[in-house]
């Protein structure tokens, strides 16, 4: 499965819907997107949980309603001619994805735990989309929380150092479909021992085509890349 990292973040503004759009329009099976709560409970899509990287804004994504969030600039730190674009919320992106694609949802920030878990599967339940999305979080109590609040979400557990084996554990334990290690921990004990317990490997971040040949070798289930056009030929080529 070719999934697109922030959309088509190499090339385009990440997390925005021009990053997303481009991504659709290669043909990935799925994008990747981070989610966040705002000041008045908005589900907003970024990845940092302050504002200075890739915003005119400045400060906690968390300390700053839909309202200002929702002027700033998410384009044009990345390239003049991205002038204009904003930050968009999960619905708008579930919009726009309308079932093209699965969507990879994030829960990113250690402030949200607790709080985020159940409007963002409320959403997704809401727009008919459960069979569509699947969670995710470095933050073990936020999976957690997902699993407590919809017994349908679909789940995986990222790990970016080993043992590995925990993440598969706790995968097993909470009913998650697979484990999403870094691409330096994969080798192919673990994706022998990933599929024993009936486990996809999803691996992040793959950008240099022969990582992708060596995973898709080794029996990878997905790769997260901020090139999907690359991700997407080399799929292609190996068929």
């Amino acid at each position: 499965m070719r999934i697109a990292h922030r959309g088509a973040s190499a090339d385009f503004p990440e997390n925005t819907l021009r990053a997303f759009e481009e991504a659709l329009a290669l043909g990935v099976d799925a994008i990747e997107l981070d989610c966040q709560l705002s000041a008045d409970g908005e589900l907003v899509v970024i990845h940092d949980e302050t504002l200075e990287r890739t915003t005119d804004g400045l400060g906690p994504v968390c300390a700053h309603t839909w309202a200002e969030l929702r002027r700033l600039d998410a384009g044009l730190w990345k390239n003049e001619r991205f002038r204009g674009l904003g930050i968009p919320r999960l619905i708008d992106v579930l919009d726009l994805v309308a079932g093209r694609a699965l969507v990879n949802v994030e829960l990113k920030s250690a402030e949200d735990v607790g709080r985020i878990e159940r409007p963002v599967t409320a959403l997704v339940e809401e727009c008919g989309a459960m069979e569509r999305v699947v969670f995710s979080s470095f933050h073990t109590e936020a999976v957690r929380g997902v699993r407590s609040v919809a017994g349908w979400a679909r789940l995986g557990m990222l790990c970016q150092r080993a043992p590995v084996s925990a993440a598969m554990a706790l995968a097993e334990e909470l009913g998650a479909g697979c484990v999403v290690p870094r691409r330096k921990l994969v080798d192919a004990a673990l994706v022998e021992e990933a599929h024993r317990r009936g486990l996809g490997v999803w691996v992040w971040t793959v950008n240099q085509p022969g990582d992708m040949r060596r995973l898709r070798a080794l029996g990878v289930d997905a790769m997260f890349s901020d090139h999907p056009a690359r991700l997407v030929a080399e799929v292609a080529s190996s068929r």
